[in-house]
C-alpha cells in the first residue's frame, strides 16, 4: 500500500472509532435532567401562519457530556439571537426524547434515531427538514456550534 491510502484508511478507522465513542457514550447511565416540558416550553406557530422555521434538538434518555452540551449550546443561540422570531411563531423550538413514545410521530416524521438537530423550514403547509449534522463536529468550540446553528436558523427564516 502507498503512502496515500495508508493514511486515508487511518483517517477513516479513526472517525468511526471515534463516532462509535460518542454513540456508545450516549448510552451511559442517565443523569438527573429535567423533562422536555421542564426544559423547553414548546411554543406554536403564531395563528394563521402559513411559513414557520421549527427547530428541534432530539435526544435519548441516557445522555452524554457532547448531547447536553450540544442541547445547551442550541438552546443559547435560540435564546439569544431569535426573542422575536420565538414570540412572533416565526420560530419553533422543541426539545424532544426520542425514546418517548409520546413522541413518536414527530420522531418518524424527522427520521431521529439518537441526539439530533433539525431545521424545518415550513412553507405553505410543506415540511422542508434538513438535519445539522456539522454540529458534532464543533462540540466544545462555543464560538463555532453558536455561529453555526445561527447562520442555520438565519438561512431557514431567510435573514
Amino acid at each position: 500500500m502507498n503512502l496515500l491510502v495508508k493514511a486515508k484508511f487511518c483517517s477513516l478507522m479513526l472517525i468511526l472509532i471515534l463516532l462509535g465513542g460518542i454513540l456508545c457514550a450516549c448510552g451511559g447511565p442517565a443523569e438527573d435532567t429535567p423533562t422536555d416540558a421542564e426544559a423547553t416550553p414548546t411554543i406554536q406557530p403564531g395563528s394563521g401562519r402559513a411559513d414557520w422555521v421549527e427547530v428541534v434538538y432530539f435526544h435519548r434518555s441516557h445522555r452524554c457530556y457532547g448531547c447536553l452540551y450540544a442541547e445547551d449550546a442550541v438552546t443559547y443561540t435560540i435564546e439569544t439571537y431569535f426573542k422575536d422570531e420565538l414570540a412572533s411563531g416565526e420560530l419553533v423550538f422543541k426539545v424532544l426524547n426520542v425514546e418517548d413514545k409520546a413522541n413518536a410521530a414527530i420522531v418518524n416524521k424527522y427520521g431521529a434515531f439518537g441526539s439530533s438537530l433539525f431545521i424545518n423550514e415550513v412553507r405553505d403547509g410543506v415540511d422542508h427538514i434538513e438535519g445539522v449534522t456539522e454540529i458534532w463536529f464543533l462540540l466544545g468550540d462555543d464560538e463555532a456550534v453558536v455561529s453555526l446553528v445561527r447562520s442555520e436558523i438565519e438561512k431557514h427564516l431567510g435573514e
